[in-house]
């Protein structure tokens, strides 16, 4: 539980000031600091960046009343009325989770290489 809110506090503080990829230092760092297994690592480093995706996200669809999360819903052929812009906030953090979870597995890797 400490690495899950370390991760998801340092990477949201992070991603306000610097770029989408910093969340791939910060999660090889905590987590080589974190003595877990490395796929724990990876599962935790998952999870905490992709909820973190998904709340901004869904915050940042909901300043524009999701009018712009429907209608790349539609793109991706997702019906508005069926709640397209959750889809879509669904989906954008999966990218984000697959990143930091190699981050933390990496992190764990170079802990037992060392």
């Amino acid at each position: 539980m400490k690495m899950f809110i370390t991760l998801f506090v340092a990477s949201l503080i992070a991603q306000l000031l610097l770029p989408w990829w910093i969340i791939l230092p910060i999660t090889l760092f905590i987590s080589y600091f974190f003595n877990k297994s490395p796929w724990f690592s990876f599962i935790i480093s998952f999870i905490a960046i992709y909820l973190m995706w998904l709340l901004f996200s869904t915050y940042q669809s909901s300043m524009n009343d999701h009018i712009l999360g429907n209608r790349i819903g539609v793109l991706f052929g997702l019906s508005p009325n069926f709640g397209g812009w959750f889809l879509m906030a669904l989906i954008s953090g999966i990218p984000g989770g697959i990143v930091a979870g190699f981050g933390g597995l990496a992190g764990q890797y170079i802990r037992k290489a060392f």
